[in-house]
């Protein structure tokens, strides 16, 4: 029995731990989106064995596996998570709270500089391709209770793209890299090439329609309806980025706007900008919240009983 077999061998019994693993992370990262107010879809899986096998013979022509343990270090999603973003422009903050949540191994940004197809090398792309950011991530102990510690032992590889992106990459990646029928012709390469051109477009549409989403929110009248239109305020009052603190518990500072009666946007637009100015090493919300307590002091028992109030517990912002 060569390398390969006897890795596919001991994966099928592992399977289930693997796809338990996804499911954890998985998770994990929809409690990050939901808390700090992004709109996304999660989703998770275990590499099957019989998807694995190919990729592992095509693999081992440049790998030259000698070992199990040579194809444990190689492949990175056994275990693997999509997060899919309704908006392109929240990507670098889920990446920022990925790297804040996990431990980072490595860290992938696509599109590399290769514009020429990889399966038909008379045909030059002209559009760039998969733009996503892939994580290489492991568990941190601590996060874990004493029947999962073994899943801080491997690493679980999240892929973070748009929702057009990823269903884009879905169909190139089937169509391309596993043909059913034959290799694919130049008009198919040029066919997917014009429906990843098509995505991009459509990712600029969906940037300025979250500028937009944000504009209207900050001249709203009423009430939020909920902490994901107060978390779109925060963020288009701040424009954050990558480099900026992330946004923290906006399910929590929305309950907390909602007992004291401070919950239209121009009860709290000083407060956001405030906060903005502010570079201590604190979360967002964290920061509205102090410079409203500052303010009202009598409200603090109103922010305990919306910390405990969303999740039971007492939680950090």
């Amino acid at each position: 029995m060569n390398v390969i077999e006897s890795f596919l061998k001991q994966y099928s019994k592992e399977y289930d731990y693997y796809y338990e693993l996804a499911q954890y992370v998985a998770n994990a990262c929809e409690t990050l989106l939901l808390r700090n107010g992004i709109y996304g879809v999660i989703t998770y899986r275990a590499k099957r064995p019989d998807s694995l096998r190919q990729k592992l013979i095509k693999r081992n022509e440049t790998q030259h596996y000698q070992s199990i343990e040579d194809i444990y270090e190689d492949i990175a999603d056994l275990a693997g998570v999509r997060i899919s973003t309704y908006f392109p422009g929240d990507r670098e903050e889920i990446a920022s709270l990925m790297k804040a949540e996990f431990i980072t191994d490595t860290i992938k940004y696509f599109p590399n500089q290769q514009t020429t197809s990889p399966f038909n090398f008379r045909y030059k792309k002209l559009f760039a391709g998969y733009d996503a950011i892939h994580y290489r991530v492991r568990i941190k102990d601590v996060r874990l209770e004493d029947n999962k510690k073994r899943f801080a032992l491997s690493p679980v590889e999240i892929q973070i793209a748009s929702m057009l992106m990823h269903a884009w990459a879905e169909v190139e990646h089937d169509l391309a890299y596993k043909p059913k029928i034959g290799s694919l012709s130049e008009a198919e390469y040029r066919i997917l090439d014009e429906l990843n051109g098509m995505v991009l477009s459509g990712e600029f549409a969906l940037e300025r329609l979250q500028k937009a989403f944000n504009q209207r929110i900050s001249q709203i009248e009423h009430s939020f309806n909920n902490h994901y239109e107060l978390a779109a305020l925060i963020r288009g009052k701040l424009k954050m980025d990558a480099n900026h603190s992330y946004m923290g518990r906006a399910d929590i500072l929305y309950s907390f706007l909602q007992k004291t009666g401070m919950d239209k946007p121009q009860d709290i637009l000083n407060y956001i900008e405030e906060a903005g100015k502010n570079k201590a090493e604190r979360t967002i919300v964290r920061k509205i919240v102090d410079l409203i307590l500052e303010d009202y002091p009598q409200y603090y028992h109103l922010f305990i009983e919306a910390k405990y109030e969303v999740y039971g517990i007492a939680v950090h912002l």
